[in-house]
């Protein structure tokens, strides 16, 4: 293996590998986050425009620093990239093709690309502020849950679309209602169905800022209907992730499961069958301490599974891996 084969297969740990084998890598993925918080902050921040004109010299600097190393990871995760299981079957250029157009990629590409963009092409600076917070979506790279959460959404989404497409519904025969029963008392703000609209989704989703409100009596007993059904219809696709989203935890784990009773078949895990479980438990998007928990379930003995001397687990013919 090449020094440069070694360099990209090294780079690729740190970044994409799991940060919990190596302290170098942790701190590496540290920084980062730490650095995407003070991003936004500093958009936040720079929005005041008082801050904004007494301090533009350091906030321009720190841009561009930001933008450097957002920059220098963005490229050596696409160089990099090929020493994923998953683009081991393509060739250099076609996995890095996919690498580049993949949701994560697009979301460190948007992180840096409007402070280039902005050289050739005038951009607003409220957009350009916008696009800046957008970096908060990089941290999706550093928590596993962002992307079972992914997940769950894509599941439940024929069931979400539904529950919205119902909502949508029931806001337009409450705004018709509510035209019908309040324009000739209140035709400044019932006009029309369009001007009831407003009144609509603030009630049905329980927001009720109360800029807006029936005055005849019909139309506060429609009122009242419409925010009981508006309590337990806008809390259905609320439930229904968060239902799912357990589910989707714990069929996870219940595959996990099965491959450490596939793997202790023999009553052993060896150092190569332990590096495959932690690789699996890393495709599941699991905890190392889920495998570890997983495997003293299985094996628990007379001693809970433990040495009674060291109190270490013997699971192996042979050294495990260690932490870097």
């Amino acid at each position: 293996m090449s020094n440069l084969s070694k360099l990209r297969k090294k780079s690729f740990q740190l970044l994409e590998g799991d940060i919990y084998q190596s302290l170098i890598a942790k701190h590496i993925n540290s920084l980062l986050i730490a650095l995407i918080l003070a991003n936004v902050a500093a958009v936040i921040i720079e929005s005041d425009c008082d801050i904004s004109r007494q301090y533009s010299t350091q906030f321009a600097l720190f841009e561009i620093i930001s933008v450097f190393i957002f920059s220098i990871e963005y490229l050596v995760r696409v160089w990099a990239c090929i020493e994923g299981k998953r683009f081991k079957h393509h060739s250099s250029l076609e996995a890095r093709l996919r690498y580049m157009i993949s949701p994560i990629a697009v979301i460190d590409l948007i992180a840096i690309a409007p402070f280039f963009i902005s050289f050739f092409i005038m951009i607003d600076l409220r957009y350009l502020r916008l696009l800046r917070v957008l970096r908060l979506l990089k941290l999706m790279h550093y928590f596993k849950g962002f992307n079972i959460f992914l997940t769950v959404i894509v599941k439940e989404l024929k069931n979400i679309a539904a529950a919205i497409m119902v909502m949508m519904f029931l806001i337009v025969i409450a705004a018709s209602l509510m035209y019908t029963l309040e324009s000739e008392a209140q035709p400044e703000v019932f006009g029309n169905i369009l001007h009831s609209l407003w009144w609509a989704v603030v009630t049905m989703t329980t927001v009720g800022y109360g800029d807006v409100t029936p005055v005849t009596i019909l139309g506060k007993v429609v009122a009242t209907i419409i925010m009981l059904i508006g309590v337990g219809l806008v809390a259905l696709p609320t439930a229904m992730l968060a239902a799912r989203f357990g589910e989707e935890l714990r069929e996870r784990k219940r595959n996990l499961d099965a491959e450490v009773k596939d793997v202790l078949s023999d009553g052993l895990i060896d150092g190569d069958e332990y590096r495959e479980l932690k690789e699996i438990t890393e495709k599941l998007e699991l905890r190392p301490e889920d495998l570890e928990e997983t495997i003293t379930f299985l094996k628990k003995g007379p001693y809970g599974g433990k040495c009674p001397h060291c109190g270490k687990y013997p699971l192996a013919r042979k050294k495990l891996p260690t932490k870097e």
